[in-house]
């Protein structure tokens, strides 16, 4: 396979081929489904666990849970906790969980960016790289603030910002978004209990 010759296209990538890639993908996928899967088969009750971070050990526990679903690439998200928390003063709650998805996210980027360094991730990786990097270029943080806004998983995106060497201060900017998400979820989902009472 031959390599573009394009000014753009840095040439220390590796080119793979599409069956290549293609295997490396599915055997990527079935990693991350078999980590949630483990979860579930093990009965790990996620939700349950939000609940019990956030009774018995107040804030701490909530930035204890958010920054664990932040950091982890785990079928939770920090939505869980508003239910339980959504009586509680908004201030400090918003601020715990805002700075616990922060931190959470930001120790998600460094994972992925040592991951990189392992030669087996390297090369599963590699086909993806020349794309993700061209999207990280294009787009920059964005990329990471939709993340941030959306149901998107964030750790996920977190990893991937630090495997593909997004810059820290543009991830960390991105990162940011997570405050004005956390603000407006918990904002709906208390008007909506408010309208319901």
């Amino acid at each position: 396979m031959d390599v573009p010759n394009d000014k753009n296209y840095p040439r220390d990538y590796p080119v793979i081929e599409a069956w290549k890639l293609a295997v490396r993908s599915i055997v990527l996928l079935f990693l991350l489904l078999g980590v949630a899967l483990l979860f579930i088969l093990l009965g790990v009750p996620l939700e349950r666990f939000a609940r019990r971070a956030a009774d018995r050990a107040g804030y701490i526990g909530v930035f204890l849970f958010v920054w664990f679903v932040d950091t982890f690439i785990v079928p939770a998200s920090l939505d869980l906790l508003f239910p339980v928390t959504l009586n509680w003063s908004p201030i400090p709650l918003l601020g715990t969980m805002s700075v616990a998805s922060i931190l959470g996210g930001l120790s998600g980027y460094g994972i992925g960016r040592n991951l990189y360094r392992l030669r087996y991730v390297q090369r599963t990786v590699a086909g993806y790289r020349h794309r993700a990097e061209h999207i990280i270029v294009r787009y920059g943080l964005w990329g990471v603030v939709l993340a941030g806004v959306s149901p998107i998983p964030f750790s996920t995106v977190s990893w991937i910002a630090g495997m593909m060497r997004m810059p820290p201060a543009h991830y960390l900017l991105g990162a940011l978004s997570r405050v004005p998400r956390i603000v407006a979820y918990w904002a709906l989902l208390r008007a909506g209990v408010l309208l319901l009472t």
